[in-house]
């Protein structure tokens, strides 16, 4: 089973991110018709390692991850259920995830409501698989 196959399934199995989002997890970006909040991921890096001998088995793979919520508490309530459900997590390869790094982000500003369209904390993941 692929890394991202094995997050996917981690992230729906965990009761405080479905709690949250339900089954919105999506690759690369949501529908356009997805209610807020949800979680986006993608794979952002996929090193193998290179020995004298050639290409080893062994690669480093990053994914980052967003969490979208239509407040600021939503969306750092969804990006700690993330955390919780990832950081430290040893997969069923027996391969440890660890948080690289985790900061806030909003979206653009609605006109006439001074608020933004979402609030989002986004994360990176690294996995050596």
């Amino acid at each position: 089973m692929s890394a991202t196959t094995l997050m996917v399934a981690q992230l729906k199995a965990t009761a405080g991110v479905t709690a949250i989002v339900g089954a919105k997890v999506y690759p690369m970006i949501a529908p356009q018709s997805a209610a807020l909040p949800y979680i986006i991921y993608e794979k952002t890096l996929d090193d193998p390692v290179n020995t004298a001998a050639g290409v080893d088995a062994t690669s480093q793979k990053r994914f980052a991850v967003s969490c979208f919520a239509s407040t600021y508490a939503g969306a750092q309530a969804l990006g700690a259920a993330v955390t919780a459900a990832l950081s430290g997590w040893v997969d069923s390869s027996s391969c440890v995830w660890h948080q690289e790094s985790c900061t806030d982000d909003m979206g653009e500003v609605v006109p006439g409501q001074d608020v933004p369209e979402y609030y989002a904390v986004n994360q990176e993941y690294t996995v050596w698989t």
